[in-house]
């Protein structure tokens, strides 16, 4: 409860992670009813204030509560605040309150974050979104299930609820969000894989190697990576043999480390190769380590990499790439995509 002069408010405050007029207005609207609620069971003169924050409000957000209360709540004392200074009051004393937020070009803002939405761990987070319409589960090592808000998608995926809310602003930003879903839903499909190939294309670091003991090249794998858990899995083409996918043969096998400082080769039995003979496998540096280590599964007994990253890596790649890429894409993507299409029906 708050006091200014004679009047006197009993203030029901709702936050929303995502600053939407389909997250916003109904949490407005039931901030109004409990306050009134309150303040009835109070009584003595003392008036209902519903206030909603976010952490930045935009003007057209603002405008469309603003219309709501209007038109469905004309008597009730609202407020809409975010982190970013904004304060819009509207009843009996408070509109002296109201206060936007000044113009300050030393001051970050979301607006001026640049968010790269093929980060690893936004790689990761498109994983988890993706991972209820995949089939079979055992292709993606992520949690399977549905969510309504930044929070909720931070917490399945063992994320800071920042790097989710930056996540899913840039989402909408870009439009591939639904807008009018209760849960978190990708749109758009085509482009945004596509635009996910084509990030996938950077610079990585390959190191040609060899075992340094003779033996069946699957044994060795097994051993070398053995000797690392959490720290390497498989990926590419025989990552793709692995899950039932692959259609290349004769490409050495690739292993990717999370850090060779934290993984010397000689833990796991390998030698660099440097005069030139062909490798019996390389060793790739993971460039996006979150999304490659936190979505591998196992299957031959092995870590392996998921077949989405599996999906991203071959794409490009010289040795027929482009064709196990469509037939990943043939047999699990676009299936994944017409699941999600099923929704709109």
């Amino acid at each position: 409860m708050v006091r200014k002069g004679k009047r006197s408010y009993v203030i029901e405050i709702k936050a929303a992670s995502e600053a939407r007029s389909d997250r916003l207005i109904p949490l407005m609207a039931q901030a109004i009813l409990q306050a009134r609620s309150r303040a009835k069971r109070l009584g003595g003169g003392t008036a209902p204030l519903a206030v909603v924050g976010a952490s930045r409000v935009p003007t057209k957000v603002l405008d469309q509560i603003r219309e709501f209360a209007r038109l469905h709540a004309p008597e009730a004392a609202i407020g809409v605040v975010d982190l970013e200074g904004l304060r819009v009051f509207a009843g009996a004393g408070l509109s002296s309150l109201s206060t936007l937020p000044q113009a300050d070009s030393s001051r970050t803002t979301f607006d001026k974050v640049k968010v790269d939405l093929f980060s690893d761990l936004n790689q990761w987070l498109l994983k988890v979104l993706l991972a209820p319409y995949l089939e079979p589960r055992n292709l993606l090592n992520a949690p399977v299930g549905h969510y309504r808000n930044a929070s909720e998608l931070a917490k399945a995926a063992s994320v800071s609820i920042m790097t989710a809310f930056r996540f899913l602003r840039e989402l909408t930003v870009e439009g591939f969000l639904h807008e009018s879903s209760r849960i978190v839903r990708l749109v758009r499909l085509e482009e945004l894989l596509r635009r996910w190939q084509s990030a996938a294309v950077r610079p990585i670091v390959e190191i040609p190697v060899r075992w340094l003991l003779p033996g069946e090249k699957r044994a060795l794998l097994r051993r070398s990576l053995a000797a690392v858990p959490d720290r390497a899995c498989v990926g590419l083409f025989a990552a793709a043999d692995a899950l039932h996918l692959g259609i290349v043969r004769g490409v050495p096998i690739h292993i990717y480390v999370s850090d060779l400082r934290a993984v010397p080769l000689s833990q796991m039995s390998l030698l660099r190769i440097e005069d030139g003979r062909p490798p019996e496998a390389v060793i790739r540096v993971a460039a996006a380590r979150e999304s490659v280590f936190r979505g591998a599964v196992r299957a031959n007994g092995m870590p392996v990499c998921d077949v989405l990253q599996v999906w991203l890596d071959v794409a490009n790649h010289p040795s027929r790439g482009a064709e196990q890429a469509q037939v990943i894409f043939k047999r699990v993507i676009k299936p994944m995509m017409e699941r999600m299409r099923a929704l709109d029906g």
